[in-house]
């Protein structure tokens, strides 16, 4: 019976994290195609490399404007979020897999 319980409780546990780590995490760099995109880098060199987003969403916030770029990659990859501020890249993230067909590079 203890076999059971702690073999429930490990799967159990297991799924909790994958289901975690499933959620937007952050990341230093994306790769777009053989090019490399990291916090700190222009959004001129961002379109450069990625081209342009699925999706761009503008946020104001405490007097600043906060730009939001979705990358859709597809149902067999992950999705890139892309915070913008100031004309610089400042938050990376994956999200969970797109839809449709991959039009990342």
């Amino acid at each position: 019976m203890k076999k059971k319980t702690f073999g429930l409780t490990m799967m159990v546990s297991v799924t909790i994290f994958v289901l975690a780590m499933a959620d937007y995490s952050p990341a230093r760099t994306i790769r777009c195609g053989t090019e490399i995109v990291s916090v700190g880098d222009p959004t001129i060199e961002l379109l450069q490399k990625c081209d342009e987003p699925d999706l761009k969403e503008l946020i104001k916030t405490n007097g600043f404007i906060i730009e939001k770029w979705t990358y859709n990659c597809g149902s067999t990859r992950f999705m890139k979020i892309i915070t913008l501020k100031g004309g610089t890249v400042q938050r990376i993230e994956v999200a969970d897999y797109g839809t449709g067909p991959a039009r990342c590079q």
